[in-house]
Parts: structure tokens; sequence; C-alpha cells
């Protein structure tokens, strides 16, 4: 790690906007606008701005070799200026170490050595010379910003000669940018349906209310025009605002128009919407700029950042669909990875197989895998044969995020996690909805059948058919709601809990737990100060370190997150005053 930039923790530097795609060439138009929160001063010297891929490859890189000082809650705009005076909204050059930005896809971010600082997925503007904007009715915070709904486009003067964003000042609020019946802050509230000037509130699905059905991950010819996801409606729901795509990546269902599914209406989400390019499909309800990996993944439809379905695939064979037997189309019984089989019937004008649209078939076996190249069909490692797990027993085991094939969790062990922040008592909305707790895994470690319980009896146990996966140093903030627009604005939740953290003075308790084993517990007497969360010093993150009387301390009138609660869910704390 470079010593100039040593002493910066994620989050002390954010990035709150980007120029991607301007209007005509990209070259000495693109910019990133970096945002210092803290209450003191920030030197970039020794920082590395870098953008890559979204799998992180062909990463280009800029290193500030100088003092570049960028002021307590200022705002510093680097741009892509190569010859002649820089542009008035430029505040430093980095010339052409970065390439071109992605226009509708990749990574950006800023990190010190090999330790990130921030980092956020790149996203598409609807027009060419539109910035993107973090929303600017929340905190600028390096974990909310890596949930694209909380982006939108920019607004400014077009015949003034800038980009239609607000480079080197505080962003507006996403409400203030989108059209009437559209987005705000990437949450939809309303649509306008067919036939009608009226809007409506959007009925957004809820878990269980929509199903992913097939996957064509490889058809014949181009797979960046043929690739098909199908999705179906088990109850009348609205698509407008979700997010389909994969596990790293996903598309944004535009407002404005109500998308709207009856009860056992399938639709199909294509890469192309021309029959003639994607191979013969029904006209799709919307076109995905996401490519499905062929060598096996994960396919999910995401509601701000909760889940609604997911389905993992295996090595996807050339013009073959991977589709949910006819027997097992609901949200349960679609989990396991027998339930899914090769597509059998043809369809369009290049030979694939598939049923995009239409019902699909019963799979061999009433679920199992028939005689194809398996796409779910993994088998059950726990099964004494080898053989394919019973369609009525779930998989002992999850879906791995990012090979897409079920495997065994990583169960943890006693020192594997660490409980280091809670909040009891957030102001910015109420207990039953913004109260959460933070989990540090100090190995890389699976919380699939861990169970979060309090003193008073409450307990909540970690479930779900994805491995709830952490790396060695990752947080996972588990809360009261996974809804955005209820909990703060809290980043990404990976489980809930429904039971009450205590706000008064007395004796309270917190556990991790694992099949009756015990993996980490805190007590406290203190009452919980209204908005401020309680965190462990960093110095003091392991299961038994945290336990020393002073290791927890409030969250510093610098670190706030969301709607302006303090506190570090999902980033690392501060130092606690000494």
């Amino acid at each position: 790690m470079d010593e100039d930039c040593a002493g910066l923790l994620p989050g002390d530097l954010v990035v709150t906007e980007y120029l991607n795609d301007p209007v005509g060439t990209d070259t000495g138009q693109e910019y990133v606008e970096l945002h210092n929160p803290t209450r003191s001063a920030v030197d970039l010297e020794g920082l590395t701005l870098y953008s890559a891929r979204a799998d992180g490859s062909q990463e280009r890189a800029y290193v500030f070799t100088g003092a570049v000082p960028v002021p307590a809650g200022g705002y510093l705009v680097a741009g892509d200026v190569r010859d002649g005076p820089s542009l008035a909204h430029v505040d430093h050059a980095y010339g052409e170490a970065l390439g071109a930005l992605g226009n509708t896809g990749g990574l950006l971010g800023i990190r010190c050595g090999a330790r990130v600082v921030d980092e956020v997925h790149l996203t598409a503007p609807a027009k060419s010379g539109v910035a993107r904007t973090y929303d600017g009715r929340l905190v600028p915070d390096s974990a909310g910003n890596d949930d694209p709904a909380r982006w939108c486009d920019g607004a400014g003067t077009a015949d003034a000669g800038a980009p239609l964003g607000s480079p080197g000042a505080a962003n507006a609020p996403c409400e203030a940018l989108e059209p009437p019946g559209g987005m705000d802050a990437g949450v939809v509230e309303s649509c306008v349906p067919a036939g009608t000037s009226v809007s409506r509130p959007v009925m957004s699905p809820r878990p269980g209310d929509l199903i992913i059905t097939e996957v064509m991950a490889n058809p014949r010819g181009d797979d960046t025009l043929g690739e098909w996801v199908e999705v179906m409606a088990l109850a009348p729901v609205d698509l407008n605002g979700l997010t389909v795509g994969s596990d790293s990546a996903g598309t944004k269902l535009p407002g404005g128009p109500c998308v709207s599914l009856a009860a056992g209406a399938f639709v199909v989400l294509a890469r192309s919407p021309d029959a003639v390019l994607n191979g013969g499909l029904p006209s799709p309800v919307a076109t995905l700029d996401v490519d499905l990996r062929n060598s096996g993944g994960v396919v999910m439809v995401r509601s701000g950042s909760g889940v609604i379905d997911a389905a993992g695939y295996g090595p996807a064979e050339e013009g073959v669909a991977t589709q949910v037997s006819a027997l097992h189309v609901d949200a349960k019984r679609n989990d396991p990875a027998d339930a899914w089989c090769r597509a059998t019937a043809s369809y369009g004008t290049r030979g694939n197989l598939g049923t995009p649209g239409r019902p699909n078939h019963v799979c061999t076996g009433e679920g199992a895998s028939d005689g194809g190249t398996p796409d779910g069909g993994r088998t059950d490692a726990g099964a004494p044969d080898g053989g394919p797990v019973d369609a009525g027993t779930p998989a002992p085991g999850c879906i791995d995020r990012w090979t897409g094939k079920v495997r065994v969790p990583k169960v943890p062990d006693p020192g594997s996690l660490v409980l280091t922040e809670l909040m009891a008592d957030p102001s910015a909305v109420s207990d039953a909805t913004g109260e959460w707790v933070e989990v540090l895994a100090l190995r890389d470690v699976d919380l699939n059948g861990v169970t979060l319980s309090s003193g008073s009896g409450g307990s909540a146990v970690l479930t779900s058919t994805l491995c709830l996966s952490l790396k060695a140093g990752g947080r996972a903030v588990i809360a009261r709601s996974d809804d955005v627009a209820l909990n703060g604005g809290l980043p990404s939740v990976l489980g809930t809990f429904s039971f009450n953290l205590a706000n008064g003075a007395g004796s309270h308790l917190l556990r991790l737990t694992v099949d009756g084993r015990l993996l980490d517990a805190v007590t406290w007497t203190a009452a919980a100060v209204p908005g401020v969360a309680s965190q462990l010093d960093p110095t003091r993150s392991d299961p038994a370190r945290n336990d020393a009387p002073g290791s927890f301390c409030p969250a510093p009138t610098s670190a706030r997150y969301g709607l302006g609660d303090r506190g570090t869910p999902g980033v690392e704390n501060r130092p606690c005053a000494p």
C-alpha cells in the first residue's frame, strides 16, 4: 500500500458521478467525480483511479503522483483531457490513462495500493451526453453506491455546452429527474396502463410472485443477439423497475407505460427485439444488455436490493435452452437442480430448441434431467450413489453465485465470524424497518444456516437457495428490512430478522450460532443513541477482543449512510476515539 494514502479507509472517497457516454467521440470528454464525505481534507497523492470490464479484466489505471487535495465535504472532477486547455468542469486531467469507459457496463474505482476505497459498476444513460449521478437525497456512501438502483441520469443545460449532470457539485435528487409516471431514486412508484393517460401505483412483485422459467445462454449464431430469459407471473404484477440479469450485472426495466402480467402469463426478455436478428423469438417485453455465460452462471430478477427469483444453470449446450419442468413451475419447486432440463421443442428460424413465451414440457422422470447436456441438472453431493436429487427433496447445498453450480456451503466455525456493528435505534426510519447488525468474516464462509439471536429470545436463521457467501474481510448486513425505501438507505442486505433490538439501558445480548455451536456473542448495557450505530473498534475485530470493555463506541459524525443516520454498514468501521 502506498504510504501517501495508507490512512484512507473505504468510504473516505466516494464516486458520485461519471460521464461514460458523451455525445460524439468519448475521447477528451469523459469524467469521474469523487466526493470527500469526511470532515478533513483528503489528498489523492498515491491513489489509483482505475476502470475495467465488469469481470475486472482489461484494467486501465491512473496514479495521482502529486498533491491533489479534496476539501472536507468537497468534490473533485477528474477528466479525460489530453490536448489543449482543460474543460471548465474538470479539476484534474488523467489523459488517456483510463482509455474509454464502458458505455453500458464495467467497473470504475479508486484504491490505495491493493486496498479499494470505493468501486462502482457503470451503467448506461438513457442517451449520449447524460451523466450518471448518485441520488442526491442520500448521503454519499461507498456501500450504498454499489446499488445501481440509486443512480439516475443527471440534469443540466444542454445549450451551455456542458454535459447533463452536476460535475463538481452536489447531485439533485433522482426523483426530480424522472418523468411523470416514472421512477424516483431507482424505485418505480407509478406507471401508465395501456389505453389510459392516468398513472397508478406499480404492482411490484414479491418473492414468489414472479419466477424464472427458461434461459437461453448459448443460441445458434451471435449470443449478443439471440440470448433470452423467460419469466412467468404467479400473481398479477408489473415488471417496471425490476432488474434482470446475472449475479454481477443487470438491466433495469424502464418506467412509463405499465408492463403488466396476469397470473400464469409468460414473457420473454431478450438481447435483441428484432425477430430477424434474434432467431425468430416472439416479441420481447424488454431488451437485456447482459452477457449470459455459456459455461454456467446465475440469472436473477431483483426489485431494488431484494431478490425476487434466481436460477442457476450449468454449461449451456449450443442452441438448446434450459427450462423448468412444467411440474415445478413455482417459487419453491423450481429451486432444486433437477427441476431443470434441456428444451426439446424447436422455435424460430435457426433450429434452436426452447419454448419462449409458451409453457414448458415435463422433464423426463417428472423433473429429473433428460438425456441431453445438463444445464441445471447437477448431481447431489449428498446422495449415496451420486445420483440426482429427488424432486421433492431440497438439495443439500446452495447455488454458487459465480459458477451457477450447486455446492456444499462453507460452514463457519468458531473464530470465523465477528459481530462488528449494530443499529438499535435509527432516526431516519422506524425501528421496525431500520434496525440492522453487521457481521465480519475472518475466513471465506457461507452464512446459510447461521442463526442470529438476541438475549430476549428472538432469533432468525439465514436461508437462501443462493450461497450467502462472504470472503475473508467481507462484511454482511443483516437487517429488519431489505427494502431500501424502508430501511433508511442501507447497502445490500444479506439476510433479515424480525425481533427488536433493545433501545434502553439494561443487560443485552446478541449471538451468532450454527448447528448449536456459538460463533460469536456481544453484550452491552448502555442505552442506544438515536440515529447512531454502535461500532467495534477495527483494532479489535476478532471474537475475543470484541468482548473487552470499551471495544464498542458510537459511530462518529463523519460516518453516515443512506438517509443520514450515523454508521458504516457493510464497510470498515472508523477507529474509536482514545
